[in-house]
């Protein structure tokens, strides 16, 4: 297998990769070509681009993706796409990539590698890069507003992501401009207070009382101060119940939460994952039945006495469907969890943790991560999702194409 790697020399880095088709036999270029180019968002603002196979399966894409990152927990990271309802729809691992329902656009189809399923703490995890793209991820759904947060917390929180990228403060001028770089100030945060210089001078307030906190040890406080938000780690979908009125489902390793439409803190149902009896979807309409030992009533299901209660929500076919997938992978996450507790490793103290990641420093991102402003060839690994075959020489014009069996 060869990969052939562009990177732009501005900050987002594009990564166009060119991997030869390997059958047991030669297909024509024409052949080869068929395909649907896509686009996956790394979680450290690279963009991988690739022509997609029609028999390629997430997994697999997900397995190329995750190589690239040394990330050994593949299980809490998925690969997802804006769907017309304008929620992340991910992609089912057991099914091919191109049978999922793309938003009818013109162009390459736009993927995003982040986490899907989250733990109560980072101290779970067992390897330092699955940390440091928990941190990526974290730092990416704050700036993108996908978490609800105070502006003091945002700037609190900044003060750290300047801490971990570059250090003790040097000077207020260094560190306005850095802020101007980094993803660290929400626009809503900027809008709720009279200029950005003063949520400057906030962050920098905080920057100074970080002085000697080693790289490690602002990684972990942020994502300490994060995990504590109640809104993080949950997807949420605009839904409505029977009579029309709008919610929001908010879904979890905890389980299925319904919130008013203009609160996602404090929900005004809970249906832990231990109560749940049934899930299903029918066009429009989401439904779960949960175990509930107030109710006694009788179900044509049971023909009996039961503790069942069952609640519905609508929504387009299309993100219904969505829902419904989401439910069942996190319901069944959480099962795995559940089953294998007595197999999880002792959780890491946070101190070592922050050790460990100070002294690995900024992530290794395999065989991408120090690539220059030029272009490089990269031999693959062993361990390629490939079967060996023959490749085509690199001058060869079909060669210049950008494949992913």
């Amino acid at each position: 297998m060869v990969v052939q790697a562009a990177v732009a020399p501005n900050r987002s880095q594009r990564l166009l990769l060119k991997i030869p088709y390997g059958s047991l036999r030669r297909r024509s270029v024409e052949r080869m070509t068929e395909g649907r180019r896509c686009q996956v968002h790394l979680l450290d603002d690279r963009k991988l681009e690739l022509l997609v196979q029609p028999k390629l399966l997430a997994k697999e894409l997900l397995d190329l993706v995750a190589s690239h990152f040394n990330l050994k927990e593949k299980e809490y990271f998925g690969i997802a796409f804006t769907d017309e309802t304008g929620h992340l729809n991910w992609l089912q691992l057991d099914r091919r990539v191109l049978e999922h329902d793309f938003p009818k656009k013109s162009g390459p189809v736009v993927l995003y590698f982040c986490v899907r399923f989250y733990i109560e703490s980072i101290s779970y995890l067992k390897d330092n890069a699955t940390i440091e793209l928990f941190f990526l991820n974290a730092k990416s759904c704050i700036y993108k507003e996908l978490i609800d947060v105070d502006s003091e917390v945002v700037f609190e929180l900044a003060s750290y992501i300047l801490q971990e990228a570059k250090g003790d403060f040097s000077s207020n001028e260094v560190v306005r401009s850095d802020l101007k770089k980094l993803p660290a100030l929400p626009t809503q945060a900027l809008k709720e207070h009279p200029s950005l210089a003063y949520c400057e001078d906030r962050v920098i307030e905080h920057y100074k009382k970080l002085n000697g906190q080693t790289r490690g040890q602002a990684i972990v406080n942020y994502m300490s101060i994060v995990e504590s938000l109640p809104t993080y780690g949950v997807h949420y979908y605009a839904v409505k119940d029977k009579q029309g009125i709008p919610w929001w489902l908010g879904l979890s390793y905890k389980g299925i939460f319904q919130y008013d439409y203009h609160d996602k803190v404090k929900p005004r149902k809970i249906f832990q994952w231990r109560q749940l009896e049934n899930l299903y979807f029918r066009e429009k309409k989401f439904s779960v039945e949960v175990h509930d030992p107030r109710r006694a009533s009788v179900t044509r299901r049971t023909f009996g006495h039961s503790g069942i209660a069952v609640h519905t929500w609508y929504a387009c076919p299309a993100l219904i469907k969505s829902i419904w997938a989401m439910a069942i992978s996190q319901h069944q996450f959480y099962l795995d969890r559940k089953q294998s507790k007595s197999k999880i490793h002792a959780a890491r103290s946070l101190s070592e943790i922050a050790i460990d990641l100070t002294e690995t420093g900024t992530l290794k991102t395999s065989k991408l991560a120090n690539m220059g402003s030029k272009g490089k060839i990269i031999s693959g690994s062993s361990g390629s999702l490939l079967s060996s075959g023959s490749q085509e020489s690199d001058s060869s014009q079909s060669a210049k194409k950008d494949m992913l069996a």
